[in-house]
């Protein structure tokens, strides 16, 4: 396999077929636009596609639910037998189960999924005296996490957290946005609109012009909405 798909028609479209393996992507958006929910889609159709392999997932945020996880694999629970799970309590942590995955990958096309990098990197950021160590903490785990996709061919997907921008329009951007979107290959922005349960995505990178789609959370997980919208 080259692609993750999503197992969602119009996002595998504007992703190409779904996210590159041997590299890392970025989704990122406000809470409740569905990047867990697209995270799980796309592990539990690579499980259901092949019944050796494996996924490996960082809960960093402590949201992951296996049972939201079996409502989109339609009550297969066996699944969750082939689903690693970490669950970081801190940033220091999270380091260290980076670190020690990237040795446990087997060296063929395996998802690895980091929900959210930024949740406990936030916690730490906030204090003035540990920005700068914390920035460089982070930068490390990313750089180690394109180095694993690369050298392993996993399909790294992580998870990132906003921060508002002040001005004329709100605007919100990933948290650490710099070093988020200079080693994530493909970058996804995911968004809330005016009908319920419909959210948007947006491809930034790679393209020289953001191109959208509209998709709608359901109890399967993700599903196409039909025009118009």
């Amino acid at each position: 396999m080259d692609r993750l798909p999503t197992g969602c028609p119009p996002i595998d479209e504007l992703l190409g077929g779904g996210f590159r393996f041997g590299e890392v992507s970025l989704v990122y958006g406000e809470a409740s636009t569905g990047k867990t929910t697209l995270a799980l889609s796309c592990i539990t159709r690579y499980l259901q596609a092949d019944p050796w392999a494996k996924v490996f997932y960082v809960d960093s945020d402590g949201k992951l639910s296996t049972q939201r996880m079996v409502q989109i694999a339609d009550g297969d629970e066996g699944l969750l037998e082939r689903l690693l799970i970490w669950r970081p309590t801190d940033f220091r942590q999270q380091t260290e189960v980076i670190e020690d995955i990237s040795e446990l990958l087997p060296a063929e096309s395996t998802p690895l999924v980091v929900d959210s990098v930024t949740g406990l990197y936030r916690l730490e950021a906030g204090d003035p005296q540990r920005t700068f160590k914390t920035n460089k903490e982070l930068n490390r785990d990313l750089g180690f996490l394109s180095e694993t996709a690369k050298a392993k061919q996993a399909a790294v997907l992580v998870t990132g957290q906003v921060r508002s921008i002040l001005g004329e329009t709100p605007q919100v951007e990933p948290v650490a946005h710099r070093l988020l979107r200079y080693w994530s290959e493909t970058v996804l922005k995911l968004e809330a609109t005016s009908i319920p349960a419909v959210r948007q995505a947006t491809l930034e990178k790679p393209t020289d012009e953001p191109r959208s789609v509209r998709f709608k959370l359901v109890e399967s997980g993700l599903e196409e909405v039909e025009r118009p919208w």
